[in-house]
């Protein structure tokens, strides 16, 4: 009960804190709601009384957290001067198969996958049409690298507005080849329609090669674009743990359940 007391509720975020930092969102009254869920705190508090009953030792942990991660705001962080920025370039070929190209460099983490999966959903692709390169420093745009769990929130955020300039540009492609007028093309999961007449469409790997064979007059051939994202804030992460442990009063050894 202290511990919900003195949880920050949610309708005060974003929540400033008394050191000036702003925590975006967070529910943390539900994550701890769904721990003890999940553990089944209730019958446990229940094996425990019985357990103290015949002098045995049983103990149960509840540990909730926030983390400051995803740095970070170009304003507030640097590494020898070097602005905490990162990056994504992503190549559309003619046949829609897309290329992207990242400053990071996964660990195990499976980057290619959470980037796969954010550019085809801003592009309406399928995830393996979407090829995820990272950490050639030949080839890849500049980057900060992959630490402090900053890898989704600025090299994740540089890629889904990457996309979003890839699709601007397509628009306007799309409004070309449907003799529409740009602000009268839609956009729907995985290609351009006329506004009121759904029957009139392009598809994005249609777009994609009129990018290199019959581009409006006046534009530039191709579809590529990099984006260099700097984030505005920090994220705040947030969760709660339960143990619970068994301990042997003769020997003291702990087993953690």
């Amino acid at each position: 009960e202290l511990r919900r007391r003195n949880f920050i509720p949610p309708e005060k975020f974003p929540y400033r804190s008394a050191l000036g930092w702003t925590y975006d969102s967070g529910n943390y009254v539900a994550a701890l709601d769904r721990a003890l869920e999940l553990i089944g705190y209730e019958e446990l508090r229940r094996e425990q009384e019985e357990r103290r009953r015949r002098g045995e030792l049983m103990g149960i942990g509840i540990s909730s957290y926030t983390e400051i991660v995803g740095a970070g705001p170009s304003h507030t962080f640097d590494i020898a001067g070097l602005k905490m920025i990162d990056s994504c370039e992503i190549r559309v070929h003619p046949t829609g198969k897309i290329l992207a190209r990242f400053g990071t460099r996964h660990q195990g983490q499976g980057h290619e996958t959470t980037y796969a999966q954010i550019i085809a959903h801003e592009l309406g692709v399928s995830v393996e049409d979407v090829l995820v390169e990272e950490g050639d420093t030949d080839t890849a745009p500049y980057g900060l690298g992959t630490y402090a769990s900053r890898s989704t929130p600025t090299a994740g955020a540089a890629a889904a507005m990457c996309a979003r300039r890839i699709r601007e540009k397509a628009r306007k492609i799309a409004a070309h080849l449907l003799e529409a007028a740009e602000e009268d093309i839609v956009w729907e999961e995985g290609r351009f329609i006329v506004r009121g007449v759904p029957g009139k469409s392009v598809t994005f790997p249609q777009v994609a090669f009129a990018a290199y064979t019959n581009p409006p007059p006046g534009m530039e051939p191709g579809l590529e674009a990099v984006y260099y994202y700097d984030p505005p804030n920090l994220t705040f992460p947030f969760g709660t743990y339960v143990c619970v442990v068994d301990i042997d009063k003769g020997t003291g050894q702990v087993k953690v359940r």
